[in-house]
Formats: structure tokens, sequence, C-alpha cells
């Protein structure tokens, strides 16, 4: 059993959710959605291994999932396995490749982080300052 299929018995077995499949050109492409608020929680890429900077030929598998606090994520991207977020960097999101670097119960740990980070909906409103009195 892979890393992934590990991760998406695990996910379905504590959360109940199993993972959607992105419309784009590979099928192995996935999210997990948070049930609640529809964030992504977890997301799936999978590309030559160039494409993420990473030595040796042929594709590899990645999981991508939010960190919260942008130092924290900084710390985390020095270790060994672990690479700047995708599918972009500003999210304070981190990815670990799914090669057997990173044990299984740490990448484990970092979907349920990512699972309590993403549970409140943020709203992206002003709130409006009170007038002041005459």
């Amino acid at each position: 059993m892979t890393i992934r299929e590990q991760l998406d018995a695990y996910v379905k077995e504590k959360y109940g959710i199993d993972p959607e499949v992105l419309p784009f050109s590979k099928e192995n492409y996935g999210v997990y959605r948070h049930p609640e608020t529809g964030k992504w929680f977890a997301v799936f890429i999978v590309k030559d291994r160039s494409a993420f900077g990473l030595s040796g030929s042929g594709e590899v598998e990645v999981v991508s999932f939010k960190i919260r606090g942008r130092v924290h994520s900084d710390f985390v991207i020095q270790q060994p396995g672990y690479l700047p977020g995708l599918p972009a960097r500003n999210w304070n999101w981190t990815t670990a490749v799914l090669d057997g670097t990173i044990p299984y119960e740490d990448i484990c740990r970092w979907v349920d982080e990512s699972f309590e980070a993403t549970k409140t909906k943020t709203k992206n409103k002003r709130t409006p300052l009170p007038k002041a009195e005459p």
C-alpha cells in the first residue's frame, strides 16, 4: 500500500472524507476538502521530480497541507523531505514528498493540523469604523 493509499484510508476513517479528483490533466491529482468550510486541507500533486527541484528522473507524488504560522512553516521546510508550499507559497502551505523520507505518522499529524487550521471560514470583509460623533 502506498503512502497516498494509507492517507486516503486514514482520512476516510478519521474524518469520513474521500479525496476529490481535480479536473487537471492527471487523474491522480486530488484534494481533501473540509466538510464544514469547503476549504482544502490537503492537496496531492504528481509531477516530474524536476518540477519540484528534486534530483533524479520520473514522477514523484507530494502532499501539501496548511501550517499555522509562517515562521513555523519556514522552519519545517528546512527538514529533509519538505518543500515550500504548493500550489502557492503565500498560502502558508508546506509540501511533503511522499517517497518515504518523512515518516507516515508525521504526515498524518500535519494533515490533522491542516484540518484544524481550515475549520473556520474566514471572512474577507472590511469592518467599518464607527462614525465620529459631532
